[in-house]
């Protein structure tokens, strides 16, 4: 029995030593530079609502061949560790037999006996590589330095939002916020600032040509994520907190907690409380990476999602398409929802996320045309006239007077393939565009920011007066206040952000005092 438990601890050991240094691979592959802070979120978080198509594809890349590589070495294991009883006890060697001048010849190398332990050592020794080569990947040594560090950075820099510092118009405006999923500046040419040789976003672009667009630089160049913002759910908490989403590595699942950061204030807490009506309208499941507790909890959120559209019969019961449904629908979807709630007349939040544009390579939809070599720059000069459309029909609808528009990229693609010519000097931001806005800004160019600073920007657009143009960590980009970025620089900030903020996780992530 202790004999199959080695065995079989040996096995494991190999097998996962393989797994983990095929799923690095795949994740890097995926994924992109895939941050510790997203892992660890997502960890942490339940898999309610993931794309399919990630489990399948991990298994095919990672377990299977896991399994393919450890079944012939749990075979040469059994052959050559049960061929006798006794070989622990006797001097059995493995030999290499020869002739020389027609006389055979044994070269003794080791005894047999010795070859669990070898094998044991080696099994150990190649998983502490595979662990080791996959933590040097994603960089967790500085992660878990930072993490040892302290820092009162946050608890300096916070404002802690509320309606006592707002001043809101006498006639509320109403806010249309799109999340575009995965969209950049870089993908405009480089005359435009861009990093490609052609503009695969030229609806989008003019866009923020005609309008209100912050730039880091004197062309074309948006908002900088930071630590805490680069995936979906952290780019929509940092751009509506003005706060990165960071959860401690010792936190047990966030699934066991009822309340989401109830420390935290955020857009939809302050509309809510001032009488707006808050609505987020997405094509996929929106218990995923936490939207559905994060929109809830802070603002009341009516939510429509991948599941309401079936209630709803808009989608047939077994209809699933890319992350749910696929944005064409998502617009039509909401043209209807638009027409319903400013037919109420109060004042309304309109949030809305796309996916097509989502990595690996987006979702080549019917509406896509083959103008370009890959299939990712294709889906995005697609979904740059989707956009257009949809913007052109809010424009001419009534309640567009009094309503801002604000597009904004939700963090930077994770497909390593698209940007791989994009040279690592080349400072990739997320794209904005500010339509309708009821305030103009002192400066648009040469205006670092983080996307951070869309929170209380957002609020600005909108003809909301900020005491002080800040809230949370971001600073009202209209004004001539100063970001934190602008300050400190994106290394030291990042730096402060990834450091342990005793502050954050008392005051923000666990109670609300």
């Amino acid at each position: 029995m202790k004999k199959f438990l080695s065995y079989f601890f040996v096995t494991i050991l190999i097998f996962l030593s393989r797994l983990v240094s095929l799923a690095a691979g795949w994740a890097l592959d995926t994924f992109g530079n895939i941050s510790v802070d997203e892992i660890i979120f997502h960890l942490k978080m339940p898999l309610e609502g993931t794309n399919p198509d990630y489990f399948v594809n991990f298994a095919k890349s990672c377990v299977l061949p896991a399994l393919t590589f450890t079944l012939p070495v749990l075979l040469f294991i059994i052959v050559f560790l049960t061929i006798n009883e006794k070989v622990s006890s006797l001097d059995c060697r493995l030999c290499l037999k020869f002739s020389v001048r027609e006389k055979t010849k044994r070269l003794k190398l080791f005894p047999l006996r010795f070859l669990k332990p070898v094998v044991m050592l080696g099994t150990l020794v190649f998983l502490v590589y595979s662990v080791t080569s996959s933590a040097n990947a994603i960089d967790l040594t500085s992660y878990i330095k930072a993490q040892a560090t302290s820092s009162k950075f946050i608890e300096e820099n916070y404002v802690r939002p509320s309606n006592d510092l707002l001043t809101y118009p006498e006639q509320k405006r109403n806010l249309i916020y799109i999340f575009l999923e995965s969209v950049e500046t870089t993908f405009m040419s480089k005359e435009e600032g861009g990093a490609f040789d052609y503009n695969c976003i030229p609806e989008l672009t003019q866009l923020a040509r005609d309008n209100i667009s912050f730039s880091g630089n004197d062309q074309f160049h948006g908002g900088i994520p930071t630590v805490g913002t680069t995936w979906t759910m952290g780019a929509m908490f940092a751009q509506t907190t003005a706060l990165p989403l960071n959860i401690p590595i010792g936190m047990n699942s966030m699934s066991e907690y009822q309340e989401f950061f109830p420390g935290v204030t955020g857009l939809g807490d302050l509309l809510d409380e001032a009488g707006y009506k808050n609505y987020l309208c997405i094509g996929s499941d929106v218990v995923f990476g936490g939207r559905k507790n994060y929109f809830q909890q802070h603002g009341n959120y009516e939510i429509w999602d991948y599941y309401s559209a079936i209630e709803n019969k808009k989608i047939p019961e077994d209809y699933y398409m890319w992350w749910g449904y696929e944005d064409s629908k998502l617009f039509d979807y909401a043209k209807e929802q638009l027409l319903e709630i400013s037919a109420k007349g109060e004042p309304f939040n309109y949030t809305m996320l796309t996916a097509d544009t989502h990595f690996e390579d987006g979702y080549y939809c019917p509406l896509c045309e083959d103008e370009f070599d890959t299939q990712y720059a294709n889906v995005y000069a697609c979904s740059s006239r989707q956009l257009n459309a949809f913007i052109q029909w809010i424009q001419q609808q009534d309640f567009y007077e009094n309503t801002t528009v604000i597009l904004c990229g939700d963090h930077l693609t994770m497909d390593m393939d698209f940007c791989e010519d994009v040279p690592e000097s080349y400072p990739r931001g997320v794209y904005n565009a500010i339509l309708n806005s009821a305030v103009e800004p002192a400066t648009q160019k040469n205006r670092e920011f983080t996307t951070m600073d869309m929170f209380p920007t957002t609020l600005a657009s909108m003809g909301i007066e900020i005491e002080g143009d800040r809230l949370g960590l971001g600073v009202n980009l209209f004004s001539e206040q100063p970001t934190l970025i602008q300050e400190y620089g994106i290394d030291q900030l990042n730096e402060e952000l990834s450091s342990k903020s005793t502050f954050y996780n008392s005051e923000l992530l666990y109670s609300k005092e």
